[in-house]
């Protein structure tokens, strides 16, 4: 049973819509877009495509005679979304650009390669290395040193979920009965994710047959729990259940303008909890700004149809990572659906980092950031009005 009712039009709308096109996209490519949903309900289902275009023609309409606030800023930052994962299930995949600023309302330009040079720079100071050609063999060298052997990756991570948990309640008042439960996976080609359910609960999913660091295993700690997409999904529940949040927001789209927020604030979560202070701290914090940037690049050459070959060489100079991990990265951003998430995470995190960095040490930061279903327009907004 659903805990709270839908209880008006447009909430029934815009979860009619995003239930329909989540059956189509699992149907049709065995994903879901509707990942998180704090308060699954059962809706009379849209019988036909011509039904979503009706409903969103409707959804429109409705967003448009909210009264002003953040429920119709929510709404109509997110009715271009809908309306392009219709078109995008029925396999009219618009252009990269087009993704990345209706879905993710992002400006569609490519990673600033001066700004990767400097990543790489200040990532020679740390490991001491002299000339930019051996950068990346002294990096391999350095995730060698500190790889954690595979029987021992579990129990490892359970450590740090554990230190990334006391953590984070020295930021936030979590629910006492709030828990991660970790899982191992095998044979997957993701290294992992935040599977949230309710009640303040999630499962956290680790790919065990991957090769891992030590370090990389503190990022994902930080980044699928404490205090990224669970604390996250934690808190909005609450806020769900007690205060002042659209109903129609308890759904999170897979592609939508809340993404950048969620993923730059996971990419910023070592920071909030003070990991950043260690060399090896700071190295992952580097290497994920660096990785994420180079995707981005990747998503911009296969774009502009460059060749494989060139793609594979970019991937390995500019993200500093061997073959396979060029391989994979390549992959990615050859995939027409999904490649222009990763700008989430490059434009997310610049957004969030450059507002933490201003307000470093004021409460304030948290209660903006966490608890509402911000898109990328409502907390810039938020944020001003502090």
């Amino acid at each position: 049973m659903p805990r709270r009712p839908v209880d008006d039009e447009t909430a029934r709308t815009f979860l009619r819509v995003a239930y329909a096109l989540d059956r189509k996209s699992r149907r049709k490519y065995g994903t879901r877009l509707t990942p998180w949903d704090l308060d699954p309900v059962r809706l009379p289902p849209l019988p036909s495509t011509e039904a979503v275009h009706d409903a969103l023609k409707r959804l429109e309409s409705l967003a448009r005679k909210e009264p002003p606030g953040f429920r119709r800023d929510w709404l109509r930052d997110h009715v271009p979304t809908l309306r392009t994962l219709a078109a995008m299930v029925s396999g009219r995949v618009p252009p990269l650009p087009k993704q990345v600023e209706v879905l993710y309302d992002l400006p569609a330009k490519p990673a600033d390669e001066e700004e990767l040079e400097e990543l790489r720079d200040e990532i020679r100071r740390i490991l001491h290395v002299p000339k930019a050609d051996e950068l990346l063999a002294a990096v391999e060298a350095w995730e060698d040193d500190h790889a954690v052997p595979r029987e021992a990756v579990p129990i490892t991570m359970s450590k740090y979920l554990r230190v990334a948990r006391r953590a984070s309640r020295r930021l936030f008042k979590l629910p006492p009965r709030e828990r991660v439960r970790l899982v191992s996976t095998h044979g997957r080609a993701t290294s992992g994710a935040c599977y949230y359910t309710r009640d303040y609960q999630s499962a956290v999913k680790l790919n065990t047959d991957l090769p891992w660091t030590g370090p990389a295993l503190r990022d994902m700690a930080a980044h699928e729990a404490y205090p990224g997409h669970h604390v996250h999904q934690a808190t909005r529940e609450w806020e769900y259940l007690h205060a002042d949040f659209p109903r129609e927001a308890a759904v999170s789209l897979a592609a939508c303008p809340m993404g950048p927020v969620e993923e730059g604030l996971a990419e910023n979560a070592m920071l909030f909890i003070g990991w950043d202070r260690s060399p090896e701290d700071r190295l992952t914090l580097l290497l994920n700004r660096l990785r994420w940037g180079t995707e981005v690049n990747l998503a911009w050459m296969v774009h502009r149809e460059e060749p494989r070959r060139e793609l594979l060489r970019y991937a390995m100079h500019s993200g500093l990572v061997d073959w396979a991990k060029a391989l994979r990265d390549v992959r990615y951003a050859a995939n027409r659906m999904w490649a222009s998430y990763a700008f989430c995470y490059w434009h997310g995190t610049a957004m969030i980092r450059r507002r933490y960095e201003r307000m470093r040490g004021d409460p304030a930061f948290y209660d903006v950031l966490y608890w509402k279903p911000h898109t990328v327009r409502t907390l810039e907004k938020a944020f001003r009005r502090l």
